[in-house]
């Protein structure tokens, strides 16, 4: 029997700072939880923080802070902490070998981080579902998985993350038997582990190394990547991973026959699994105990391991590991010399793995016939053989049947063909619609980024003009006053006087190019002080009358926020000088609570229904992505001869 090694999968888990190994920080959570000081939101982020903590030390107490966290923000309506508690909660079931619970969690943080465009959860939960997938043995659903994870990761800068899923596609390759594409990622995971000193991470990609190598029947290779692994993990005291790691390393020493080491430590990883509810790493060590006590003939022993093991793998469907289970029955049978037991328990195991009287199968019943010759065991060998002649049989009358079938297996196989096909379509429409609505996010922040650095660069610009070369002329102004009085001659008075001309009609050039840039009244005193000055000087034409009204605003809005108002405020008057003949302009800001409302209103010409969405102009278009950037709802109600009157509205979110 191949042996049973066990993969160290790595589940991602987003959370702000790292909680592991800092009991300080541990006690001082739960200290805010009991006194309750933390209270609404925060206090749904404490208690996920907390369940992280404890996630791989105590998953039973991890899996009850998360639910607490998830009835919490449920009655809050806090989607952000719902995704990670309903993420912690899978993980708990994920770590349980729990799959259908771990999935249904899964698929609910999805939901969630989606609403709030929480992408950081959205990879990670696509990363544990791949995690799922591979555990059930379903390789290309876990490795898309893993690449939509991937690709969401590398675009937000986080090496531990993007470390994490290098590790599990490891994984997969290596359970896929592409040994050096499982390497390639496995190697890269651990150069960006040590790179950020995650302790956690070095060991989990030495032991998936070692066990590649092990796969690869070098041990002697793999052997010293296991120690090292060891060293790190009792350091940091890793129960989680050093269950997994023990099982590989007493597999080389069962191999080379150092039984009593071996079986130390499948007891010690043993151990480790039952006191963190690992189901996986317990099957492995059960399987394997079995195994070595079926070599030193306690098949007592034997049968209670893998019977053992059996119940756990059914209990969590996990059918790779019952396959395994089932092989090991077989190697035992086969050493107590029950053939017929050996042959039933192989049977089962062909079934699982699509083989039935495969040729593997009939190579085992000739190699067990052989055995039965040599141990005077005629009969029942006679008895396996007209079985399987039977079976033979039954086969060839089946195939019979299903020529007369033909017809109607091939109409149901066109109506399930259909219908498969129709599903494809409606969920490659669904992650078309995903991705749409991922790329249409991502753009937005990149313009939000474009936009906040043009107006961070328009507030340098304007502050060196007035503080830098503002100064300057006004230096070179005293100066020019000072000769006035010195020179005598009205030739040379005239050149001073008139430089002197000159340079105040700079000053005030430059005065006006950098109240343009970034107006000081809006930096110093504010939206509604930066309003009321750009009104004053639209005032003092006397051609038109701009009025502000600002209602329920008591103090600053975020800096941000204010430009973007102030900004479309400014373009919109703008259009309406240069485009409505208009003779007032109003401009009423109302605050409601965690609502503002924004109306500008003309008395001018109006424009054409849908003008605003039909016009190509720069001056729109710069409108309706700032109110965009904001989350902000934007309304035009416009006649021809009626005026214009433009509504924005900004919920609490936006602000």
């Amino acid at each position: 029997m191949r042996k049973s090694l066990t993969l160290f999968a790595i589940l991602i888990i987003i959370l702000s700072g790292n909680i592991n190994a800092q009991p300080h920080l541990t006690d001082s959570l739960e200290r805010v939880i009991r006194t309750g000081r933390a209270r609404d939101t925060n206090l749904v982020n404490a208690l996920n923080r907390l369940s992280y903590a404890y996630i791989y030390e105590d998953t039973e107490k991890a899996g009850q802070l998360a639910n607490e966290a998830a009835n919490e923000g449920q009655r809050l309506k806090f989607n952000r902490g719902l995704a990670v508690a309903y993420n912690l909660i899978g993980i708990v079931y994920d770590i349980k070998a729990q799959y259908d619970s771990a999935l249904r969690y899964y698929q609910l943080s999805l939901e969630k981080s989606r609403i709030t465009g929480y992408t950081a959860i959205t990879a990670g939960v696509y990363n544990n579902i791949g995690m799922v997938h591979k555990s059930r043995g379903s390789y290309p659903e876990a490795i898309r998985t893993y690449y939509q994870a991937l690709n969401i990761f590398k675009n937000q800068n986080n090496p531990k993350i993007v470390a994490n899923i290098y590790n599990n596609l490891g994984l997969v390759y290596a359970e896929l038997k592409q040994y050096p594409k499982a390497l390639e990622f496995h190697n890269k995971a651990f150069e960006i582990y040590e790179e950020i000193n995650d302790k956690y991470g070095m060991g989990a990609s030495l032991t998936n190394i070692g066990l590649t190598y092990s796969f690869m029947d070098l041990d002697d290779i793999a052997l010293p990547y296991y120690e090292k692994s060891l060293k790190i993990k009792e350091a940091i005291d890793d129960k989680y991973g050093m269950g997994i790691l023990l099982n590989n390393m007493a597999i080389i020493y069962q191999e080379r026959k150092e039984y009593k080491k071996a079986l130390d430590m499948y007891e010690r990883s043993l151990e480790a699994g039952q006191a963190l509810g690992d189901h996986n790493t317990r099957i492995s060590a059960f399987i394997n105990l079995s195994m070595t006590y079926t070599i030193l003939k306690d098949f007592g022993k034997a049968k209670t391991m893998i019977d053992s093991a059996r119940a756990l793998a059914i209990n969590q469907k996990a059918m790779l590991r019952l396959a395994r289970v089932y092989e090991a029955y077989a190697v035992m049978y086969s050493r107590q010399g029950d053939y017929k037991m050996a042959y039933e328990a192989r049977k089962v195991y062909d079934s699982i793995n699509d083989s039935i009287y495969s040729r593997s199968n009939s190579e085992h019943i000739a190699e067990m016939g052989a055995r039965f010759e040599s141990g005077q065991k005629e009969t029942e060998i006679a008895l396996l053989q007209n079985q399987n002649r039977v079976k033979t049989l039954e086969i060839e009358q089946q195939r019979v049947r299903s020529r007369n079938l033909l017809l109607a297996v091939a109409l149901i196989g066109l109506l399930i063909a259909g219908g498969v096909l129709l599903w494809q379509q409606r969920i490659k429409y669904r992650m078309q619609v995903e991705a749409e609505h991922e790329k249409a996010l991502m753009q937005k922040q990149a313009y939000s980024e474009v936009l906040n650095a043009e107006e961070h660069e328009r507030k340098r610009i304007a502050m060196e003009l007035h503080d830098g070369l503002g100064q300057l002329l006004s230096a070179a102004r005293l100066n020019i006053s000072a000769l006035e009085d010195v020179v005598t001659d009205e030739e040379n008075k005239s050149a001073i006087n008139n430089a002197g001309l000159l340079i105040d009609q700079s000053v005030a050039d430059l005065r006006q190019i950098s109240h343009n840039l970034m107006p000081s009244a809006l930096i110093r005193l504010g939206l509604v002080a930066a309003l009321n000055d750009m009104a004053s000087k639209i005032n003092s034409g006397r051609k038109i009358n701009v009025e502000i009204s600002a209602r329920g605003i008591s103090q600053r809005l975020p800096e941000p926020f204010e430009i973007t108002l102030y900004r479309v405020v400014q373009e919109s008057v703008n259009n309406i000088l240069k485009h409505a003949n208009a003779t007032v302009i109003q401009v009423n800001l109302r605050k409601s609570g965690e609502a503002l409302e924004l109306e500008i209103t003309d008395n001018g010409q109006g424009m054409p229904k849908d003008a605003d969405k039909n016009s190509r102009g720069i001056g729109w278009e710069d409108i309706r992505s700032r109110v965009s950037m904001f989350n902000g709802k934007m309304n035009l109600y416009s006649q021809p001869g009626e005026g214009t009157r433009l509504n924005i509205n900004f919920s609490k979110s936006s602000l």
